[in-house]
């Protein structure tokens, strides 16, 4: 997996050591774990998927950007789904790690999947509105969304801290697009990166 990602693009060795490190078939379901290592989404029950694993890998990479991992000290993820991307970024090591999911039942089984890889207590596990992001522990320095709005939350925008980062989808309602937004001194930059497919990020409990 790791050697068709870098004949993919994936050209950061910190992103491909961390999806080498982290066992991708422990958090799917028992049943598709044959198919764990191709490059495919998974369902994983309640209407949500586990991503591809080159979209693990170009959102962390786009993450991380041109800096070093230092300049990522504190990431917030939206969309805990199964626990695997939030696996990926603990494999890489930042030291503070949050991850919001709305949906109980997959709160509580990211927890199991990351307790069974031993990277539970690198990581606050927080089951909530990840549209509200978590301003008690604000500013981030890094945003990754992994469910699609119509819109970029003003809440997560606003935790940003300057010289951060995020990376979401967004949906214009006829397709969506990776996009990375960079804070700024002087204000928030865009820049559009590639079609995506997620599902839609929902606002509420």
């Amino acid at each position: 997996m790791v050697e068709r990602l870098t004949h993919m693009g994936i050209r950061r060795t910190e992103v491909l050591a961390a999806i080498g490190a982290v066992p991708r078939h422990l958090f799917v379901e028992e049943a598709l774990r044959s198919r764990a290592y191709d490059d495919m989404s998974l369902p994983l029950g309640l209407g949500q998927t586990i991503s591809q694993p080159y979209t693990v890998a170009v959102m962390t990479q786009l993450l991380l950007g041109e800096e070093p991992l230092s300049q990522r000290r504190r990431v917030l993820e939206i969309g805990t789904g199964c626990g695997y991307q939030t696996a990926v970024l603990q494999a890489l090591g930042l030291p503070e790690i949050y991850s919001i999911e709305r949906l109980r039942p997959l709160h509580e089984r990211a927890k199991q999947h990351l307790r069974a890889v031993k990277l539970l207590q690198q990581a606050r596990l927080v089951c909530g509105d990840g549209y509200l992001g978590l301003p008690e522990v604000a500013p981030f320095d890094g945003i990754l969304v992994t469910a699609a709005p119509a819109q970029i939350p003003l809440p997560l925008l606003q935790q940003l801290a300057v010289g951060g980062r995020m990376v979401l989808p967004l949906d214009d309602g006829h397709a969506q697009f990776l996009w990375v937004i960079d804070k700024t001194e002087q204000g928030f930059r865009e820049t559009c990166i590639q079609e995506a497919l997620f599902v839609p990020l929902v606002n509420g409990i």
